[in-house]
């Protein structure tokens, strides 16, 4: 790593993806794109971490289904953890995150608009081209995310703790409001936002915490 930081005044890219056919495809796109810039890659979030620290990377480019640590299981929580902590870390890198499920990014919406950095997210499935012109997007501090993750409302924490504890973690609603250390009336109001939010309806014949789960899932709230 000795080279590494001799070298701190380059251009640092970071490119962090577990699968390495896609960063065989996306470093080299990277390369002739910005040729004057060093890429790095790591294949999971403690990786990443390390490198960032020692390198302090312009460019973030990561996808959100990584592992916490090398042979273990990928997963969205994992890179939804790194993006928030670069958001709201004092490096403020540009960040570009790249996954074939960017749902999740709902969770992080109202830290994204106030990023200090640019912020592009897109889906793996789009053209190299494509994909390039988002990220030059976010290196030039614009923000961009699309129209699926933009339309969507902002969740107050914790709702989404709520969400998580309820769905995740299998508790009651009086365990959960014993865990998030509020009353049960809190709770309750907090289902109604929640309900308004996802823009559902009340039907008898619907069981609604039900429905709130399903449409949580679908647009990437809990997993």
């Amino acid at each position: 790593m000795d080279s590494i930081k001799k070298a701190a005044h380059k251009q640092w890219f970071l490119v962090v993806d577990d699968h390495e056919a896609v960063l065989q495809g996306t470093v080299p796109a990277l390369k002739k794109a910005y040729p004057q810039a060093e890429i790095l890659t790591a294949q999971d979030y403690r990786s990443a971490i390390q490198l960032v620290d020692q390198v302090q990377p312009e460019l973030m480019v990561v996808d959100l289904s990584i592992p916490q640590r090398a042979g273990e299981i990928a997963t969205p929580d994992v890179g939804l953890q790194l993006v928030e902590q670069l958001l709201t870390g004092e490096l403020s890198p540009n960040i570009a995150v790249l996954s074939t499920d960017i749902n999740p990014l709902v969770r992080l919406k109202a830290m994204i608009k106030g990023y200090e950095g640019g912020f592009a997210a897109m889906d793996k499935s789009l053209p190299l081209q494509e994909m390039l012109n988002y990220i030059d997007f976010a290196m030039r501090g614009s923000v961009y995310l699309p129209q699926k993750v933009k339309v969507r409302p902002e969740f107050h924490p914790k709702w989404l703790e709520l969400l998580q504890l309820r769905f995740q973690e299998g508790l009651t609603d009086k365990a959960v409001a014993k865990r998030m250390g509020t009353s049960d009336r809190t709770i309750r109001n907090y289902w109604v936002r929640i309900q308004d939010a996802l823009l559902i309806g009340d039907e008898p014949d619907k069981d609604l915490k039900v429905q709130i789960e399903i449409e949580a899932r679908k647009i990437g709230l809990i997993h």
